[in-house]
């Protein structure tokens, strides 16, 4: 239109262009004299011409913090895409493509990522941050800079868990995003209520169907992500809790009640079980028998410690059970788990340790370093005189069963997430990770399986498949470069050369500095 200066080239559709109402205010001025029927016309030409350039606009990807280039994308879904460039805008990914065919319109940094991997960050699905009081915040940077940028704590009393996020908050991309359950719920006797001094208080009791109503409550309203019900709970107890949490929004994961058999949890609506925990009780070709006695000993046992009854009921059941597998009735559990999508947290590394022995390598003692001075020290004396014990049979057999059992769930695809229960067992925090990865690929899983574990199962468990833990357009942003590919040997999640985190690029230097940072 003659007249008229040219519409700004640079309106978006994403704010009001003051070019644009320019433009509608001169028109507005000149066209008074003409006809309505011209000025509807100017003004669609004009709505026009800005909408084109909205359209056009939306196609090119937003203002990029970073790119990383030729990089080999590992997608624990889609496997291996080589020679990709992914642009990172802030907290999300805005563009991937071959090599060379993205465009920008302004500088950005770049990291090249020629002979390297890029996986989605990492999840430990399994922790407990307040367990041992010396570690606390300590932990955080550990698992940052071993690729982990998101936990789900399975167990800590509310206001410490408060606190905890408060803390790992401030301090940025050195600390991974805390999910949290608040203390797990058990019944009466708790099991981890402060006595005897190896089991810390992170829980609740609750003795009646209305006491965990309100606590699940209670927690609902402070802001958990999940609720952790614990072996103790009666039957009655647990249901009400379950159906409660989902009434709230809030995915539940348990120990299996001893007073319950596994398929009557599975069945009851939970999302998730940690460590297979009594599973191995309701696979028993005895197991309707030893559930009656759990339950007979539980109720004899109410003035026992809560620690001292259930390790009771372990030693008496447990060497029974494992001597009198029922094929027949594990593969009607296994189906049921499948059925109803239960995640499984099999915390291998834990299963495990006293048969494969991980803490008496000097490779893995030489993480102990990254602890304080007052845990490394105890850890260290802690250790050889584990190394001085005889291996325990039961613990071998314990260890074999794990991975049998994990192996014909991943095979019956229920869902497995990995998870470690740092600092238990000699398990170092962020490290412990990469050994429960090792430990799935021995169960049976592939690496990309076991990366997937890692990856998309937990923001899968927590209903975020679609924003998380692939590596896609609109996902986050949270990623990790690595020298070596995980496909070949998941080792290799271990060779990390520098990672993203919530839109921030930690380089080689700051990563390794993450780990003198306590």
């Amino acid at each position: 239109m003659p007249g008229y200066p040219p519409a700004a080239a640079h309106c978006t559709p994403h704010e009001t262009c003051p070019q644009c109402n320019q433009h509608r205010d001169r028109k507005a001025i000149t066209v008074t004299t003409k006809s309505s029927r011209f000025q509807k016309k100017v003004r669609r030409q004009i709505s026009g011409f800005c909408l084109i350039m909205a359209i056009c606009l939306a196609a090119v990807p937003a203002l990029a913090d970073l790119m990383i280039q030729n990089v080999t994308i590992i997608d624990p879904v889609s496997g291996a895409a080589a020679g990709q460039d992914v642009l990172i805008s802030g907290d999300v990914i805005s563009a991937i493509g071959d090599h060379g065919t993205i465009a920008t319109f302004a500088p950005v940094e770049t990291v090249d990522g020629t002979g390297k991997f890029l996986i989605p960050a990492l999840w430990d699905a399994h922790v407990h941050l307040t367990f041992d009081e010396e570690i606390g915040e300590a932990a955080l940077p550990l698992f940052v800079a071993n690729g982990i940028t998101r936990v789900r704590d399975t167990g800590g009393l509310a206001n410490k868990m408060l606190a905890m996020r408060e803390r790992a908050g401030a301090r940025g991309p050195a600390a991974p995003e805390i999910y949290f359950s608040g203390p797990l719920i058990d019944g009466i006797p708790r099991v981890y209520d402060g006595s005897p001094a190896s089991y810390p208080d992170i829980s609740s009791g609750a003795a009646t169907p209305d006491e965990a109503i309100r606590q699940v409550n209670q927690l609902a309203d402070i802001g958990v992500h999940f609720i952790k019900s614990y072996e103790m709970l009666t039957p009655a107890t647990f249901r009400a809790l379950v159906t409660r949490a989902t009434e709230r929004g809030l995915p539940v994961t348990s120990h299996v009640p001893l007073s319950m058999d596994a398929a009557s949890v599975a069945a009851a609506g939970i999302r998730g079980m940690e460590h297979l925990r009594n599973i191995g009780l309701s696979c028993a070709g005895s197991a309707d028998t030893l559930l009656t006695a759990r339950q007979r000993m539980l109720r004899e046992g109410q003035a026992m410690e809560g620690s001292s009854l259930r390790a009771s009921i372990h030693a008496a059941q447990r060497p029974i059970a494992f001597e009198d597998q029922s094929e027949a009735r594990c593969t009607d559990l296994i189906a049921t788990l499948a059925a109803h999508r239960v995640f499984q947290t099999p915390t291998l590394a834990l299963n495990t340790r006293g048969a494969f022995r991980h803490f008496a390598t000097a490779e893995w003692q030489r993480t102990f370093a990254y602890l304080p001075d007052p845990v490394r020290l105890r850890w260290q004396r802690t250790v050889e005189r584990a190394i001085a014990a005889a291996k325990d049979p039961a613990q071998i057999a314990f260890s074999d069963w794990s991975l049998e059992m994990v192996s014909k769930l991943h095979h019956a695809d229920v869902p497995i997430m990995a998870g470690t229960d740092t600092p238990i067992g000699f398990l170092t925090p962020g490290f412990s990770l990469h050994l429960e990865l090792e430990r799935l690929v021995q169960a049976g899983l592939t690496p990309q399986a076991a990366l997937a574990s890692a990856t998309i199962e937990p923001a899968a468990f927590f209903g975020l498949q679609d924003k998380m833990g692939t590596i896609g357009v609109g996902k986050s942003s949270d990623m990790v470069l690595l020298t070596a590919n995980p496909l070949t040997d998941i080792r290799n999640t271990t060779q990390i050369d520098s990672l993203v985190v919530r839109g921030t690029y930690l380089d080689p230097a700051e990563r390794a500095a993450l780990l003198g940072n306590n």
